[in-house]
């Protein structure tokens, strides 16, 4: 009896340490990578910009330093663009012609004054995989976002190693650290854009994919 009371106790102990651990050791914040190509900080008019995410399905956490397999997981990726030269900024998508080769990415456009693109990620042979292009048709300077609407949109999702107490969410690393043009926000005459933003550029800039351009004649 005292050995079955001793087994309990250390068993209620491996656990309580277990949940501890779970719940300090960070929320999951898992990093996407993708490119914006040509990397300039001007483009004119009828030029094409190309965008790709690809990625494996061992995807790096950065809280817990870990890899973690995620098979067919929806990430819920998104791209606003706001043109930011006027203020207060206006939507800036439907000043581009859009190019999606991918069915699984769409337009979408809400009450006529918000546009942005959203859908999800190709996986196919352990690979994620999405791409498109933007082709500018008015000058202006822009504000890019290519992000992930995964928290809140996917929390109920499960994988293995998974902590439930954990929020889980995902940040876009586009262009592989790049500055993507962040100083070009001070252009800007909106105070969301040339002051609120560049306070915290890590938070409110480059973990949604961030980048800014001009665009000309």
């Amino acid at each position: 009896m005292k050995t079955i009371l001793l087994f309990c106790i250390i068993g209620l102990f491996l656990l309580l340490a277990c949940n501890k651990d779970c719940r300090e050791s960070g929320n999951y914040n898992f990093q996407l990578s993708a490119t914006l190509s040509p990397a300039q900080d001007t483009f004119r008019m009828g030029d094409t910009i190309t965008i790709i995410s690809t990625f494996s399905d061992e995807v790096y956490e950065k809280y817990n330093n870990e890899y973690y397999h995620l098979v067919d997981f929806k990430f819920y990726p998104s791209t606003f663009i706001q043109k930011i030269d006027i203020n207060p900024s206006i939507d800036g998508l439907d000043d581009f012609d859009i190019i999606i080769p991918d069915t699984s990415f769409y337009y979408k456009n809400f009450n006529g004054e918000t546009s942005w693109l959203d859908g999800e990620y190709t996986y196919n042979n352990a690979q994620y995989s999405l791409s498109f292009q933007l082709v500018p048709r008015e000058t202006g300077l822009y504000y890019l976002e290519q992000g992930s609407s995964l928290y809140p949109l996917g929390e109920k999702q499960d994988f293995d190693g998974q902590c439930k107490k954990k929020l889980v969410d995902a940040a876009v690393n586009l262009n592989n650290g790049d500055d993507n043009n962040v100083d070009l926000l001070q252009q800007s005459p909106d105070t969301h854009y040339n002051t609120w933003i560049p306070q915290k550029p890590q938070d409110r800039f480059y973990r949604f994919g961030g980048y800014v351009f001009y665009v000309t004649e």
